[in-house]
């Protein structure tokens, strides 16, 4: 979690291994490869449509750019402002949020309104529904022990983004699942097409005193049964210095396991997306070129390969489910074939 974590939680740097510089470079069967590498371009944001189209958002210096493809990429007329987050529920339905607009593309044109809320953090299309999690606040050692989680989740019905109560801080999404916490303790909760309920989850592991723990992000595979999420724990270990390790939950819904772990290097905005085999890929730190893929049985660290006289940064991951296939988006565009 950064330079506050200290001791057991020294973050575990993931070397980036030298990788191919030209663009719609193709990597092996399930192993990434990079596909777009332009040295003036950074990418925040990447969504994957249910047909296969791959969206990307990001700058090209101080221009605003926004990508399509699926194995090469084609910049295309944006909304007119900046996009920080994506999400789509077809290939006719993408949305674009930007600081203060958001837009809807219907296959044609994109269609801008005022967004007057916080800023965006994370947005879903998930069935029906259009989540945003939006002012999710993150663990630092200014806050230390006093530190309390927040965040506001809304829905858009209609044409109106209404505000939804919550019984935990919400920080990550998917299908009907919440990762969040609360009063300091990592917790999840179900929405049963209504409300959100809290479900319940075995004890956090204390080991510390003044011990606080958070849950980031979850991937839930619809087919298994299993939950897959990622978060963190940290302590006072000092003066104002604080001390962390890797949370994980894992195992089937009926029986999850919380697990402590050290040496995985999560920070508090780590993401995290099913693998559609019954594990999910996690990206522990925006920062950085390191992924972790959360098996039925194990962990496994990783690296994307780093673009050319770059180092390697992820900011986004996406899945296609209907094949499997992986993109993840930073300092350049990669992609897992399955």
């Amino acid at each position: 979690m950064g330079k506050l974590l200290r001791g057991t939680a020294a973050f575990v740097a993931f070397l980036a291994a030298a990788g191919p510089a030209a663009a719609h470079a193709e990597a092996p069967s399930g192993q990434w490869g990079i596909i777009r590498d332009a040295p003036r371009d950074s990418y925040d944001a990447v969504t994957v449509t249910p047909g296969g189209g791959v969206w990307v958002a990001g700058t090209r210096g101080t221009e605003s750019l926004l990508l399509k493809g699926r194995t090469t990429f084609k910049r295309v007329a944006g909304p007119g402002f900046r996009v920080k987050k994506l999400a789509s529920a077809s290939d006719t339905r993408v949305w674009a949020f930007g600081a203060s607009r958001y837009a809807r593309w219907d296959g044609k044109r994109w269609q801008v309104k005022r967004w007057t809320h916080g800023r965006v953090d994370q947005a879903y299309s998930i069935g029906k529904n259009l989540w945003v999690i939006e002012n999710a606040n993150t663990f630092s050692a200014a806050s230390g022990a006093g530190w309390k989680a927040t965040s506001t989740l809304r829905r858009l019905v209609g044409s109106t983004w209404r505000k939804v109560p919550t019984p935990i801080v919400v920080k990550g999404l998917d299908g009907r699942w919440a990762a969040g916490s609360v009063r300091g303790k990592a917790a999840l909760a179900r929405w049963s097409g209504t409300a959100w309920r809290t479900y319940a989850l075995p004890a956090v592991p204390v080991a510390h005193p003044g011990q606080v723990s958070e849950l980031t992000d979850v991937a839930v595979d619809g087919e298994t049964g299993r939950v897959m999420a990622v978060g963190w724990v940290a302590w006072p270990c000092g003066g104002a210095k604080y001390c962390g390790e890797t949370l994980l939950l894992t195992g089937p819904l009926s029986e999850p396991t919380l697990e402590v772990r050290s040496g995985l290097g999560v920070q508090p905005s780590a993401q995290a997306v099913p693998d559609e085999r019954g594990g999910a890929w996690v990206v522990p730190n925006p920062k950085s070129g390191g992924l972790l893929h959360i098996r039925t049985e194990s962990v496994e660290p990783g690296v994307l390969p780093a673009p050319k006289n770059r180092k390697a940064s992820v900011r986004g991951i996406a899945i296609w489910p209907e094949n499997g296939s992986l993109w993840a988006v930073g300092s350049a565009i990669w992609a897992r074939r399955p």
